[in-house]
């Protein structure tokens, strides 16, 4: 959410705007439709997801002062 847009933009407006982000910032030459960099960040957030139920599964294991 961005302050100056506030919460009322819809889900396309939201990532047509990190789209036009990405291609302003995009060096790799790879195009990337807003559909397609939704996909990827639904992939990457899954991902992280999985990462992070793992990293607490581990600090539970590893009690702290042993």
């Amino acid at each position: 959410q961005d302050a100056s847009v506030g919460s009322d933009q819809t889900v396309s407006t939201y990532w047509k705007r990190i789209k036009e982000y990405f291609d302003e910032r995009n060096t790799s030459g790879i195009f990337r439709s807003s559909d397609s960099l939704r996909q990827r960040w639904s992939t990457i957030n899954a991902e992280c997801s999985k990462w992070a139920v793992f990293l607490s599964n581990v600090a539970r294991m590893n009690p702290s002062g042993c």
